[in-house]
């Protein structure tokens, strides 16, 4: 574990790589998916990630303490202070995992049978699917804390490749399953198989480049637990309200309208989710980079930095989302047929909007973290958690699906304010640094 990290080319390379794969690979085999399944099956399969996604987000959101302080760590060569780090996160997120899926374990009755709107025929599936996802469940909290340390050290091609291969197998085998009339339950046991092989494959490379061998019994997780929490708890209920971003939306929809037009909105989420996806990973590095520079009081050239990165993120969101809009309809056409694309063109344009205004956000989003200012994300995705969910019920409830196309604008809109927060902090770190006590060639350079 050094402080120099490998070239940012090839970290940008393999993040895009990491963050599109799964999003690519579902927008190919959703036809075969919708085709063999159903509506309503694949529908049901959509609801139940959707609340496992949800239970993630309640009970996750230290993973990003673990990336922080393994890169603060890097940056100053203190390898057991990094692995305090790790062991600290993996504690506190095994728990929140665990009592994630306790829950949802025992819920699982009440919300596919009451809560949503679920076919009869269906509803035992969905309950048994559920369960399966809760153990999977705890399975990714502990890999995201693996993933997040090998990300702070910012060595990316093995951890990526590892995690590109589990996906892989994952969307061919429930394809292969489904073709051969398997259902959603075979699915949800494969790919549970598949996430304890990724997760112990993540664990072994995490314990590889941070060279813990023989460190692990000796860090004081007290303490450790103590140092992530004053990060952690902010970004725990950062992550716990971007649930009403990420999720609530599907949610609404499966609950207002049932699991039909839910999987209607599930495949056009899925054709827009990639514009954020490829911004997210092309710039995912600049989390523990921008850590390590601003560590070390090198706020000019995170300011430099950051300006080039967020002007690079803006005009690539724009010309995406320009070439998409024109094309929704041959678009959809293409992908699923005439139908329908006549009849849900414009549901698609509104999530386009809506997902490239929150793709421009993604470079303050990432530099706040790295700044440390979990309180400002906070109450940004607190306001626009109460817009998603707010305006999504009402536009919903007037609309019908147009309308949760338009919430997912509004919340965009909000997310817009992450500029000022990231503006005003670089002129705050610029103001009070002082270069002549920098330690030179401490952190990695943003450009090598």
């Amino acid at each position: 574990m050094t402080p120099n990290a490998g070239p940012v080319r090839e970290s940008v390379f393999y993040s895009v790589l990491d963050y599109v794969s799964q999003p690519a690979m579902m927008i190919l085999a959703a036809p075969v998916l919708l085709r063999t399944l159903g509506v309503q099956q694949y529908g049901t399969w959509m609801l139940v990630n959707s609340i496992a996604a949800t239970a993630a987000g309640l009970g996750g959101g230290f993973g990003d303490g673990a990336t922080k302080y393994v890169s603060r760590y890097r940056g100053n060569a203190d390898r057991h202070g990094a692995v305090r780090s790790l062991m600290a996160v993996l504690v506190v997120n095994c728990a929140f995992g665990a009592l994630s899926a306790l829950v949802l374990i025992v819920c699982a009755p009440w919300l596919i049978g009451h809560v949503f709107t679920v076919e009869a025929s269906l509803r035992e599936t969905g309950i048994v699917a559920l369960r399966i996802s809760a153990v999977l469940l705890v399975v990714r909290f502990a890999e995201a804390v693996f993933t997040s340390a090998v990300r702070g050290c910012e060595r990316y091609r093995p951890m990526v490749l590892i995690s590109v291969l589990a996906r892989t197998m994952v969307i061919a085998s429930a394809v292969v399953l489904a073709i051969k009339g398997y259902g959603l339950v075979a699915i949800l046991w494969s790919t549970l198989i598949l996430g304890i092989g990724s997760m112990v494959g993540q664990s072994y490379l995490a314990h590889t480049v941070l060279q813990a061998s023989g460190l692990w019994r000796r860090v004081a997780i007290r303490e450790g637990v103590r140092e992530v929490f004053s990060f952690g708890a902010y970004t725990w209920l950062k992550s716990t309200l971007g649930v009403l971003i990420g999720y609530g939306d599907r949610l609404l929809v499966a609950g207002m309208l049932g699991t039909g037009p839910l999987a209607v909105y599930t495949l056009c989420n899925q054709l827009t989710q990639p514009i954020h996806a490829l911004i997210g990973s092309a710039f995912n590095f600049i989390f523990p980079n921008f850590s390590a520079l601003s560590a070390s009081g090198r706020w000019s050239e995170t300011r430099r930095n950051y300006r080039i990165a967020a002007g690079v993120a803006a005009a690539v969101v724009i010309t995406i989302c320009l070439i998409m809009i024109v094309g929704a309809d041959l678009i959809l056409r293409l992908w699923l047929g005439t139908a329908f694309a006549t009849q849900y063109r414009n549901l698609l344009v509104a999530m386009i909007i809506g997902t490239g205004l929150l793709a421009l956000t993604v470079v303050p989003h990432y530099a706040a973290l790295a700044f440390g200012l979990s309180r400002a994300l906070v109450l940004v995705n607190l306001a626009a958690g109460v817009m998603s969910m707010g305006c999504g019920y009402l536009l919903i409830k007037q609309f019908g699906l147009i309308g949760a196309g338009v919430a997912k604008i509004v919340v965009g809109v909000v997310f817009l304010s992450l500029f000022n927060i990231v503006r005003r902090a670089l002129k705050a770190g610029e103001d009070n640094s002082r270069p002549e006590t920098a330690a030179p060639g401490s952190a990695l350079h943003f450009v090598q």
